[in-house]
């Protein structure tokens, strides 16, 4: 340990060769060009080596600058895992959950109250987004995922089998017969769901030529915006029936026909090997399973 000084400077060394910029690593800091300079200047006095090229657009690493940074890599990574490891100590009484917005808009938050009541020790922290979750490089304790298995030697469980049904506002479809036929169904706008199986599927269905179905002229990326489209009456909806559950007990949303599209993708739970077994996430896992059925419409 009597030659690991300056750790401060070897930071600062560690962001400017990762970003090869005196100036972008002082931004990344929060200080200033001058300070990252005279760190960097220090740690070569120190080291009694040149680390950088300093050029007008950029800095260049040395031989010994390379050499320095492949161990600054190595021991600041197996820094941040140590202190993610103790943060996620087995006693720790919270869970981090990453999901889409559409899932925690339409499905979990408005359950949520319903689990703190339950377990009232156990904080919650939800990390809204669509992105695959690294688990070896993120605080990130569950995934909910609606998808295909295939995350390696990460433990995951089958919350929800999901499936596809045609809602609309019940103002739009005012006084028609229940359930309406295809072919009147196909009069109204319809709005399309880019990461879902398209219209054409159910036109398979129903029977209907795919011709019916017309010009795809509203379309959406966000589940949660197109359900908030179709109870707005701007058209009908070939929506999860998981993330409607709620819309359609609240009579928000009505289906218009008994036809179910089945999805490739099902809702899973996904952790870390072993971490299903500690207490908060056992909790939290047990409890999705019992809420995940949506409620009959």
């Amino acid at each position: 340990m009597s030659e690991l000084r300056h750790l401060r400077a070897l930071q600062v060394f560690d962001t400017v060769a990762s970003h090869s910029s005196l100036t972008r690593a002082a931004h990344l800091l929060g200080v200033s060009h001058g300070a990252v300079s005279k760190q960097v200047a220090q740690l070569e006095k120190y080291l009694g080596v040149l680390l950088l090229h300093r050029h007008v657009r950029g800095v260049e690493l040395t031989d010994a600058g390379k050499q320095l940074f492949v161990a600054t890599q190595q021991g600041f990574d197996a820094l941040e895992l140590g202190v993610r490891n103790v943060r996620r100590e087995p006693n720790r009484k919270s869970v981090t959950i990453s999901l889409s917005s559409s899932l925690a808009t339409k499905w979990l938050v408005p359950r949520l109250p319903a689990f703190r009541t339950r377990y009232p020790g156990v904080a919650m922290f939800l990390d809204t987004n669509d992105d695959i979750v690294e688990f070896e490089n993120s605080e990130i304790d569950v995934a909910l995922r609606f998808g295909v298995p295939g995350w390696g030697n990460l433990y995951h469980e089958l919350l929800a089998d999901e499936e596809l049904i045609v809602v609309a506002s019940p103002k739009l479809v005012s006084g028609a017969q229940s359930p309406m036929a295809p072919s009147d169904i196909v009069r109204l706008p319809l709005l399309h769901d880019l990461f879902n199986p398209t219209w054409g599927e159910w036109a398979k269905q129903v029977e209907l030529a795919p011709s019916h179905l017309g010009s795809e002229e509203l379309m959406f990326t966000d589940t949660a915006v197109l359900i908030a489209a179709a109870i707005d009456r701007q058209g009908v909806a070939l929506a999860r029936r998981l993330l409607v559950a709620d819309d359609l007990a609240a009579n928000r949303l009505v289906r218009l026909d008994e036809t179910i599209v089945s999805t490739e993708r099902s809702l899973y739970f996904v952790c870390r090997q072993g971490d299903q077994d500690r207490v908060p996430i056992r909790s939290f896992r047990n409890w999705l399973h019992e809420v995940q059925r949506p409620p009959q419409e």
